[in-house]
């Protein structure tokens, strides 16, 4: 039988948290989905964020249905390692142009204690 007291939790964020303070614990994964449409050419993207304190452990693509142009949402999963505050920056844009149509900015805050 497992025991769940040393789990850490998963904080899910989404588009309507840009610009928010997002307050976790080390040890928290960082579950962060926003809408793509990767057939436009535009892509999400990380510009900045400090990999003392969140690692980028995994990212999904997810597609809404098969039609041809259907969007969906890229997720991002980040582990918080350490204790303190950094500015995690995602661009959606077209790679090729450094075209950025959209940003996503978020400030994670982590203590070991809550």
């Amino acid at each position: 039988m497992f025991s769940n007291f040393n789990l850490k939790k998963m904080i899910t964020i989404n588009n309507t948290d840009n610009g928010k303070k997002i307050l976790t614990k080390k040890g928290d994964v960082i579950k962060l989905q926003l809408p793509e449409n990767p057939t436009t050419g535009y892509f999400w993207k990380i510009n900045a964020h400090d990999e003392n304190h969140l690692k980028l452990t995994e990212k999904e693509n997810e597609i809404s249905n098969k039609a041809v142009g259907a969007g969906g949402l890229k997720t991002f999963y980040f582990k918080v390692m350490n204790e303190g505050i950094s500015e995690l920056q995602i661009a959606l844009g077209n790679p090729w142009e450094n075209d950025t149509v959209e940003t996503f900015n978020v400030t994670i805050e982590s203590k070991n204690k809550g």
